[in-house]
């Protein structure tokens, strides 16, 4: 990433954060690190993705550091939208289920957690909303369930766990014993209590 980190004078005025052009520049850098990744997110790449010039990309973000905090701002959000919508659902649990496995943000992820290793404030943001996250699953899964935050806590840790390696071996073609995992998790849902009450 060209000029990542790289800090520019603290005086400069910057764009507005609900205007819809820092909206296309967000949308752009979504679009270059799912779609061509990492090595592509250059200012220039993500300008021109955005059909914007790239002077004003730094009108509305002093580094492509803070570009990147705020896509991963908005994953964040989104995933917690899906939570509270996962929480609403008839059967809740599933749908927690359904969200973790969900393969659709998984080259995003990939993308960002690359980022992530190399860039102390990416990592700090990504690490401070997994755990916030992680403690709000455990709380769910430990009401929906019936069961203390330890055991809850064991729970949703595989969960993530399985339903990350299926993701992420499904990108690479590798599928062996997943058909296999997928029927013990349906089994231990058909187990369990349906409505959001337990």
């Amino acid at each position: 990433m060209d000029n990542v980190g790289a800090p520019v004078a603290q005086t400069r005025r910057l764009g507005l954060e609900g205007s819809q052009t820092r909206a296309r520049f967000i949308d752009a850098a979504e679009a270059v690190l799912r779609d061509e990744g990492l090595p592509s997110l250059t200012a220039r790449q993500v300008a021109a993705k955005a059909g914007l010039k790239t002077q004003l990309l730094y009108y509305y973000f002093r580094t492509m550091d803070d570009l990147v905090l705020a896509l991963v701002r908005r994953v964040n959000e989104r995933r917690m939208e899906r939570f509270e919508e996962a929480l609403a659902a008839p059967e809740p649990l599933r749908a927690l289920w359904a969200l973790n496995s969900d393969p659709s943000g998984a080259a995003l992820a990939s993308e960002i957690t690359s980022i992530a290793t190399h860039r102390e404030a990416i990592r700090a943001e990504i690490v401070r909303s997994a755990a916030q996250f992680r403690a709000m699953q455990v709380e769910a899964v430990a009401r929906l369930m019936g069961v203390d935050t330890e055991k809850a806590a064991g729970l949703v840790m595989m969960a993530v766990a399985l339903s990350r390696m299926i993701v992420s071996e499904s990108a690479l073609g590798l599928t062996d014993g997943h058909k296999e995992g997928l029927a013990i998790v349906e089994a231990f849902l058909g187990c369990l209590p349906h409505g959001r009450d337990g």
